[in-house]
């Protein structure tokens, strides 16, 4: 009965498993395995109090059971009670020891103590025992991403190197740690931009190889070394090159196209880097061989995309072998993958035409800057949306979603957030639209390199999503409503589409958590700066040489300040609407929605200092409340990621 029980768990039938285990309980009312499965089956439900109640059971019943342990840690971690889940992975490690769940899982634990150094250790066990764990991978590069150090040590660039060779791990996490860890190797706070010549040095160092490849800088120390050493590299005379000196190019130039050329750039390395240009493509159109492109083609690109080049095709017949790694990777990223984005686009399926002005602006936007630019995703554990809806909303019982669940992402961009949906939940049928067909063009060659089936791609403006059809269990539209016209009426059409039951994540802009951004985008409109790659540079100059304070300040401290695409979302968009609480309190109620929560203010620490403020409001969904909270903290973040759901 209980493998019955396991099978129609498995299977997402939830009440048949129920039913299978109620008869197991009228026989055996103390059976530990039948209180572990079904702990499992309330966790998956998100009803961890009842899990809890299961999994105590089970442990007692069976003390020397490791999993039962294990699992009885990841609820009691759902509940807050970090302290009891380590002891309980301890006890399931010492009944088995070495096992990479128990491990991981007691990293992410000792981690949000702020136990770093242990959940290191932690993550680096179950790593070793099991290299492709996904959570230890996750884990592993979280905690690193987040640690400075006073002196250089060689300790943590290995294991620095080690996280970025992790295929799983979310290395835009390990940016500002690599960036950090290379200025002490090198001074680089000490020396004067591009006057130091470390370019061999950068050459042989495999982390600033990784680092330069593999995330976005977003340290603005580093910004002003590479851009000086970008700088020399230019104006330096043809053939002058060392091998050294072009193999930093060619790292410089993959951090320069994954950050879209955004490094300033004075009159005469334009200049230099236009004839470096018109040299490449006189040898490409006179058949030269590849020894003699490879100079010009490394030096450009560290200022523009080789697909830019006239001829460039010709680069992309080469083979790997005789263009060498260091400028195959350039060909790979800045001409094939341009061209087979230009085959997909023709491939695109379109709901309609876009005629809302607001709409067609916004598209014209992310035509010219698909956003974000982005190499890999982290991979995600599989997990029902029931379990993840119990464990960040504690006070909310979900629906018994089944595994196959019907998903729209309105506004996919360049899927970066899709292919995080989709690996979560890798049973579902989703559905992502976006205004943007350059954007749903990257995200699609994304999702067939990361082997992503189950996601259907559309162009289509949410204001006509109506006419898609369909009801679905889940909606997510992340910082998209706020780019349109009238914000409640894109709501409306989508609450339209959603099922009774059904769940709605959105990302909103807060007013109060935007008032850097407003600053700098009144200063923009005061200068009349505009929008174009040299207008959106220009303004980054400004504002990193002259070192603005008070809220101005805080624009060059956002990771989205250091990429083109970035930028222009931040501080250049064509249209922005800003919301409060007591705002989504309202459009909630013309929706006829219900607040579950929101996502992000838990780990934030936001949640305890509201309880401390509110302590009547257990569940958190009081939005007076978190109105007058925000108001009195100044505003704390600058979007709301919200859930809310349609009343069955």
């Amino acid at each position: 009965m209980l493998d019955r029980a396991l099978d129609c768990l498995r299977r997402g039938r939830f009440q048949d498993a129920a039913g299978r285990l109620e008869k197991v309980f009228d026989a055996e009312p103390e059976n530990p395995a039948a209180h572990h499965l079904a702990g499992l089956m309330h966790h998956q439900r998100g009803r961890a109090a009842e899990a809890r109640r299961h999994l105590e059971q089970a442990v007692k019943g069976a003390p020397d059971n490791p999993e039962f342990h294990l699992d009885f840690g990841v609820v009691l971690g759902d509940l807050g009670r970090a302290d009891d889940a380590i002891r309980h992975y301890r006890t399931a490690l010492s009944l088995a020891p070495g096992t990479p769940a128990a491990l991981a899982n007691l990293g992410f634990a000792l981690g949000d103590k702020g136990d770093y150094a242990q959940a290191l250790d932690a993550f680096g066990q179950a790593l070793s025992a099991e290299p492709g764990h996904i959570g230890a991978q996750l884990g592993f590069a979280h905690i690193l991403g987040g640690l400075r150090a006073g002196h250089y040590s060689q300790e943590l660039e290995t294991a620095l190197l080690r996280a970025f060779g992790l295929v799983h791990a979310n290395h835009a996490r390990l940016a500002a740690a690599a960036a950090h860890l290379l200025g002490l190797k090198y001074g680089l706070s000490q020396a004067v931009p591009g006057d130091s010549d470390i370019a061999p040095d950068i050459a042989k160092d495999a982390l600033f190889e990784a680092f330069l490849t593999r995330c976005v800088n977003i340290d603005v120390r580093m910004e002003h070394f590479l851009t000086g050493l970008r700088r020399r590299l230019v104006l330096a005379a043809p053939g002058s090159h060392s091998a050294d000196a072009l193999k930093a190019a060619g790292l410089l130039g993959v951090q320069c196209f994954i950050n879209e050329y955004i490094f300033f750039r004075q009159a005469d390395e334009t200049e230099a880097a236009a004839r470096i240009k018109k040299r490449l493509e006189e040898a490409l159109a006179a058949g030269a061989g590849v020894e003699t492109l490879r100079e010009p083609a490394l030096i450009y690109a560290m200022h523009g995309p080789l697909g830019a080049v006239r001829g460039a095709g010709a680069l992309a017949g080469l083979d790997s072998e005789s263009l060498g790694p260091d400028l195959d990777r350039l060909v790979r990223l800045t001409v094939r993958d341009h061209l087979a984005e230009a085959a997909l686009r023709e491939k695109i399926e379109t709901s309609g035409p876009i005629t809302d002005a607001t709409s067609q602006a916004v598209r014209a936007q992310y035509e010219e800057n698909p956003y974000p630019r982005w190499l890999d995703a982290p991979a995600q554990q599989p997990a029902s949306l029931s379990a993840l809806l119990g464990g960040m909303f504690p006070h909310f019982t979900p629906p018994a979603f089944g595994p196959t669940l019907n998903i729209l992402i309105a506004g996919s961009g360049t899927g970066q957030h899709v292919a995080h949906v989709a690996r979560t939940h890798p049973q579902a049928n989703i559905l992502a639209i976006d205004l943007s067909k350059a954007s749903i063009a990257y995200a699609m060659r994304m999702m067939e390199k990361l082997g992503l089936s189950n996601v259907r791609f559309m162009q289509a403006d949410i204001l006509e999503a109506a006419a898609i059809g369909g009801a679905f269990d889940m909606i997510q539209s992340v910082g998209v409503l706020h780019h349109m016209k009238d914000p409640l009426r894109g709501w409306r059409v989508l609450a339209g589409l959603l099922k009774p039951g059904g769940v709605f994540k959105l990302g909103l802009y807060s007013g109060r958590g935007r008032r850097h951004v407003r600053e700098a985008r009144s200063l923009i409109e005061a200068e009349g700066i505009e929008s174009s790659a040299d207008g959106i540079a220009a303004f980054r100059h400004k504002l990193l040489t002259e070192k603005p304070g008070g809220d101005l300040a805080r624009i060059i401290e956002t990771p989205d300040f250091f990429t083109t695409s970035m930028c222009r979302d931040l501080l250049f968009h064509v249209h922005e609407h800003h919301t409060t609480p007591k705002r989504i309190k309202r459009d909630l109620a013309q929706l006829g929605l219900e607040f579950i929560g929101f996502e992000q203010f838990e780990e934030a620490g936001i949640n305890d200092a509201y309880r401390q403020a509110y302590p009547g409001d257990a569940a958190l969904t009081d939005l007076d409340n978190w109105d007058a909270f925000e108001a009195a903290h100044g505003g704390f973040i600058d979007m709301y990621l919200l859930w809310c759901r349609k009343p069955e």
